[in-house]
């Protein structure tokens, strides 16, 4: 009797923590029919390779991380965290791009790093799910001179453009590093 109250008890429990396959609709910043303009700041071919990273009370540093942003024109956005730092060359990011889309089509893929994002002007807003938390996480920032610069990231705001997440408290400055442009024509991401 005792173990059959214990199964009853966690075999809800277990399938409320099991991690949920995100689909398009649950992003706030998902837009169906969304094609970058040509004339945007962002740039697509290519990635954004985290450089520094400061904030007013230590200042600038180099970054010691190894991170970087893959922007495409329908919308999507994937943030790759490098953390064996073996990627170092053109043709290194650009595999590790194709890897990334070639998972991304495969059946069962779940979000991790990968989401949205939006402009206005120079101004940046991207989202993202955090799996394990279930949290949508939005990073604020613009686009300016060949750079992303993310200056507050929040789950508050579900990716509007307010003021008040464009703070000069935090700057994650990203560098753009071009790519063969015939190396990305033909990869779609599969979220």
């Amino acid at each position: 009797m005792k173990s059959n109250l214990w199964m009853m008890l966690l075999v809800p429990l277990f399938f409320s923590c099991s991690k949920k396959v995100y689909v398009k609709k649950d992003y706030h910043l998902f837009e169906e029919n969304f094609t970058l303009t040509s004339d945007a700041l962002l740039r697509t071919d290519g990635v954004y390779v985290l450089e520094s990273i400061w904030n007013k009370d230590t200042g600038e540093r180099k970054a010691d991380e190894h991170i970087f942003y893959k922007f495409y024109t329908t919308g999507q956005a994937n943030l790759t965290v490098d953390l064996d730092k073996k990627i170092k060359t053109e043709q290194d990011y650009l595999e590790s791009v194709e890897k990334h889309i070639a998972a991304t089509n495969t059946a069962g893929f779940k979000t991790h790093l990968e989401g949205y994002y939006r402009l206005q002007g120079n101004k940046i807003v991207i989202e993202r799910i955090t799996v394990p938390r279930d949290v949508e996480v939005y990073s604020y920032g613009y686009v300016e001179n060949g750079k992303l610069v993310i200056v507050s990231e929040t789950i508050e705001g579900k990716g509007k453009f307010n003021d008040k997440h464009f703070t000069e408290n935090y700057k994650a400055t990203y560098v753009f590093m071009p790519l063969e442009k015939s190396g990305l024509q033909n990869l779609k991401p599969g979220w």
